[in-house]
């Protein structure tokens, strides 16, 4: 971010990195209260989510088969700040901040600051929209977007750290983080069947949500109306005892005719015949939300573009000797997250006509209780982010000081 963390974060009369006011949020499951309003509307909060989040975790940025060449590059926003990945001709991958974060722009403009992600009509950057995967024979031909992205010395940038699970790209912009592997322990096994080497990207597409990026990840769990679900969740879940969880996970039983509505589609390799018969939908903190099916993996990576808008990027894995026509998988996809984009969206409208948030120990109307378990363990996994004390912070953007 570019503020003084020292300075604080204040907004809506609320100190929002004061351990009081997310007192009645952390108490157990069933009495905890949801965030604060201001999480969801408050650009404030934003930057603080960029200092304490999204600059010092894990967060996917993409599929692996979307740059196959060497050369192609995927650019993403983390936060407030540009970085792209770039397949390397051995077959590996490197991260990168890019070059310009500004775009080419001696300082940033006053419109890029507002804590929304602005329309450049001249390159992706820190503070824009990203533009689509940049394949290798694009930048060749094209020296604005390798002098924006690479420069003329990509070597001397500075680095970001790239890591894949399964098929999924991650980065993490701490230098002095902990590795992928250690972050999501103990889903290796769970997730294996799911990962095999046999996937491949069937389709990809983008979409915008009218809502905060968190509220978007709330509604994919709790979306009572999958399409190709029997009815309800089938597990009752049960909040995580960790006190900074790595994921949220719900399970519905698919509906006695999907095996044959898809039967082009082959089961994945590996899986237990008592798994096909289900729908595994995760959230990995904190913006990886996966539904795993018996025959596919779809994917929605979350990225903030506002504080009341999110970018939801979707990919579609299948087995990779599966039928080519997924136009019917789509369909009920497309109608499956629009039920959980409609609940998100309207969550927003109404977080934000909440009147005046409390200060701990005000006599206003307290605010309801959280009474999702998913919800309640991804707010836990969020505080401690927020109320994580780091050794080092920097008075200037992140991509100007090499070491943090």
């Amino acid at each position: 971010m570019n503020g003084h963390p020292g300075l604080g974060y204040f907004d809506e009369g609320l100190d929002l990195v004061e351990p009081k006011l997310y007192a009645a949020v952390r108490k157990p499951f069933g009495r905890a209260q949801i965030l604060p309003p201001a999480a969801y509307r408050s650009k404030i909060f934003a930057d603080l989510e960029d200092e304490k989040i999204w600059t010092r975790g894990w967060v996917c940025i993409g599929v692996q088969q979307q740059i196959p060449g060497a050369g192609d590059i995927l650019p993403f926003t983390v936060g407030n700040h540009g970085i792209h990945v770039e397949r390397l001709a051995g077959g590996g991958l490197i991260g990168r901040f890019n070059k310009a974060q500004h775009g080419g722009c001696r300082a940033i403009p006053a419109q890029c600051q507002t804590g929304a992600k602005t329309r450049c009509s001249f390159t992706s950057c820190g503070y824009s929209r990203d533009r689509a995967v940049i394949h290798a024979a694009e930048v060749d031909e094209d020296l604005r977007l390798a002098g924006q992205y690479l420069g003329d010395r990509p070597e001397r940038l500075l680095p970001v750290n790239v890591g894949c699970w399964g098929p999924f790209i991650f980065v993490n912009l701490d230098s002095e983080c902990e590795s992928l592997a250690d972050r999501f322990k103990g889903l290796g096994k769970p997730t294996a069947p799911y990962f095999g080497a046999g996937l491949k990207l069937v389709s990809e597409q983008q979409s915008e949500l009218g809502s905060n990026w968190k509220l978007a990840g709330h509604g994919f769990l709790e979306n009572p109306s999958l399409p190709f679900a029997a009815g309800g969740a089938n597990k009752p879940a049960r909040p995580a005892r960790s006190e900074k969880p790595v994921h949220a996970e719900r399970l519905y039983a698919l509906a006695d005719d999907y095996a044959e509505r898809f039967s082009s589609l082959p089961p994945l390799a590996g899986l237990a015949e008592a798994e096909r018969g289900n729908a595994r939908l995760c959230w990995l903190f904190p913006n990886l939300l996966l539904a795993l099916m018996p025959d596919s993996v779809m994917a929605i990576i979350l990225q903030p573009l506002a504080t009341a808008s999110t970018m939801q990027r979707t990919a579609l894995l299948a087995d990779q000797n599966a039928a080519p026509d997924f136009e019917e998988l789509d369909c009920l996809w497309e109608e499956a997250l629009a039920g959980a984009a409609d609940a998100a969206e309207a969550r927003q409208l109404e977080l934000e006509a909440w009147g005046s948030p409390l200060k701990p120990g005000s006599s206003a109307r307290r605010l309801p209780r959280e009474d999702s378990a998913h919800g309640y363990d991804f707010q836990k996994y969020l505080v401690a982010c927020i109320l994580a004390e780091h050794e080092i912070y920097w008075s200037a953007p992140l991509y100007s000081q090499p070491r943090r």
